[in-house]
């Protein structure tokens, strides 16, 4: 009983973390694409019927994983690159603060009664913690997982270095927010440069999609004929009928736009999540044209 008085509360754990939202995320994700796998199961099995087949069932189980978590994973990202160019700001008042004779803490709590646009919030969680009884070195580390970049973990191992070491934290805050402002000009300079990679991704996934839809409304149609019996001969004599053609180019298609979206998201900020976005892109493209001009 004293052991579960003693655990931290799994909501305020959540609140302090700023993982509330993304609870919430995750489990309407997971809701969603549960549904569609169940109606999958059941369309396989002949329970439902002419309500699509098993194969739209799973994709539309991607398409709302995707779509869900992906728009979070989007506005996160916006939010985190802001917050990233006004860190150095607060790493700078921080020093100016450390200067004027103001301890650590007292410092951060000043510096929450400050506005920093976005980063105010953030700033507002750290002085909670400080004042809930959490030690600086704790609120700082739970604040660097909430917002997970390189530049602001980075920054906050060089503060928390600082403090403990006892030397001049200062100059340390001061090199430490020059360093943040550094390390998002390159982030931004290797975004820059890898948007062009991103570009070719979409431009042949597309004209693979391209290429794909005119097989399948001209090409495959002339060779098989009106009748159910085609491509005689070319097949070791054997009967291929165009129903059983288009499928085969149909999963190619949902295949590749999945592995195209993938390396998309990894060549845009090396980073698997930002993948999200551009597979349900891809996949929902191919999906829509295979069911609007082929009627699969």
């Amino acid at each position: 009983m004293l052991k579960n008085l003693h655990k931290p509360d799994f909501i305020k754990n959540l609140i302090l973390t700023g993982q509330v939202t993304r609870f919430i995320v995750m489990v309407a994700t997971a809701v969603a694409a549960s549904i569609f796998v169940l109606l999958a199961i059941l369309s396989l099995l002949g329970i439902i019927q002419n309500f699509g087949t098993p194969v739209d069932y799973l994709v539309l189980a991607v398409l709302s994983v995707t779509g869900i978590y992906g728009m979070y994973a989007y506005l996160q990202v916006r939010k985190i690159s802001k917050i990233d160019n006004i860190f150095p700001d607060f790493v700078r008042d921080l020093a100016e603060s450390r200067r004027a004779g103001m301890t650590f803490t007292k410092a951060i709590l000043f510096a929450s009664k400050g506005n920093y646009g976005i980063l105010t919030p953030e700033i507002q969680k750290i002085s909670q913690q400080v004042s809930w009884g959490s030690s600086v070195t704790d609120a700082l580390i739970a604040f660097s997982k909430r917002v997970r970049t390189k530049s602001i973990g980075r920054t906050i191992s060089l503060i928390i270095e600082a403090s403990k070491s006892g030397g001049n934290v200062a100059d340390v805050l001061d090199v430490a927010a020059k360093d943040a402002r550094e390390i998002k000009m390159l982030e931004a300079e290797r975004k820059a440069n890898m948007a062009s990679y991103v570009v070719v991704i979409y431009v042949g996934a597309f004209v693979f999609l391209a290429i794909i839809a005119i097989l399948c409304v001209s090409f495959i149609p002339s060779m098989t004929g009106s009748s159910t019996a085609g491509l005689q001969g070319t097949m070791g004599g054997s009967s291929v009928r165009q129903e059983e053609i288009l499928p085969i180019f149909y999963y190619a298609t949902l295949v590749q736009g999945f592995g195209s979206g993938l390396v998309a998201g990894v060549f845009e900020d090396g980073n698997l999540s930002s993948s999200v976005k551009h597979i349900f892109i891809l996949v929902f493209v191919n999906w829509i044209a295979f069911k609007i001009l082929l009627g699969i």
